[in-house]
Parts: C-alpha cells; structure tokens; sequence
C-alpha cells in the first residue's frame, strides 16, 4: 500500500491497473494510421512547450488534417479493432468531453476485464478484508484525518515488509517471474522494475 507517485493523465481506470492499464479514445487517421502527439509551439521563437495527445486535439486546428475515428486504447498499447467515426460538427470546443465516446470505452473495458481474468486470484477472506479496511481508512480520512495518516503509516510499513519478502522469493524462483507479469497486470519489463522497487535488487 506504499505510495508510487503516480497521476494518471488517462480519464479511464480502475484502481488495480491504473498505472499499467490507463484508457483513453484513440483517433485514427482516414488511411487507417494512428498520428502522433501533436506538438504545442511557443509564440516567440518556435520551441515545443508541450504536447496533445487528447483525441479532441486532432480535429485539424492545429495543424495536419483532422482525425476520422475513434477507438478504444490503451496504455499498456492495446488498440481496439472497432472504429467508430468522430463528427468533429458535433465536439464542442470547450466541453469536448460531452461527446459521446461510450462505444471506445466500452471496448477498453472489455480489454481490461481479459486482463483482470488472468490475475493471480486473492483469498476471498484477504479481498473482504482489504474492501473493509479501505471502507475504514476513507471514513477515518473524512472525520479524523490525523489517525487516518497514522493509520495509512502503519499500514504502509507493514505491506513494505511483506512486499519485500513476497518479491524475493519471486525473484528466487524462475517460474513465478516468468509468471509475474500476467499474474500482476502488467508487462514482464513493469513486473521486474515492480520487484526491483519492493526489494532494493537491481
């Protein structure tokens, strides 16, 4: 339960796989192509000060000619093989959220529910506990904010020494790190640098 640090820049996620399963609309060109992040340039001498990778920022103001789809993507890199056409008409300029992009959600979702199908399952009695014990915390943090720090401290300690432990013996055994990534959610690259930061071993 140790904090990572990590914002996610993805408006779909779920809170086991956020950082390794974020979704988003993916656009796609007419010949089928996905372009890349648009750049933003400064006024004065032409240097990138930032990127787009929102799909409402290749309606084709901003340089090249406008995205013809949507899809669903995903972070991890996954596309999704329906395309659905954007009318750029009907995206508002300031609330471009309120078009409807439901289709491309739902397929991530779908993704991401194969993707929890193949993780390593939990106890049932350990599930309960950790839906209560967050339940518990959440209701602390709103009452009484300073028990529930000492409470997300303790707790945070603890896990550290198990997750320590838990990754050594992962390490130690050649099948359970082969199995580690599928297990986990993520990638066997994002499940080895996992173990590396539980264990200090590099």
């Amino acid at each position: 339960m140790s904090g990572t640090g990590f914002v996610s820049m993805y408006p779909w996620e779920t809170d086991e796989l956020a950082e390794t399963h974020g979704g988003q609309p993916g656009v796609v060109n007419e010949d089928g192509t996905e372009p890349g992040p648009i750049s933003i340039l400064s006024m004065s001498g032409g240097d990138e000060v930032g990127r787009i990778t929102e799909w409402w920022g290749f309606d084709g103001r901003r340089g090249g000619t406008a995205a013809t789809h949507l899809r669903g993507s995903c972070s991890c890199g996954w596309r999704g093989t329906t395309l659905y056409p954007v009318d750029w008409d009907e995206v508002r300029k300031d609330h471009p959220y309120m078009y409807d992009t439901s289709g491309p959600e739902a397929d991530w979702k779908a993704h991401v529910t194969e993707i929890e199908a193949k993780l390593v399952p939990l106890p049932d009695e350990v599930t309960e506990l950790l839906d209560k014990l967050t339940d518990l915390v959440s209701e602390l943090a709103d009452h009484e904010p300073l028990a529930a720090l000492r409470a997300v401290n303790i707790l945070e300690r603890h896990a550290q020494i198990s997750a320590s432990c838990a990754a050594l013996d992962v390490q130690r055994d050649t099948t359970l790190l082969a199995a580690a990534g599928v297990a986990l959610g993520c990638s066997t690259a994002q499940a080895r640098i996992r173990l590396r930061k539980y264990t200090g071993r590099f």
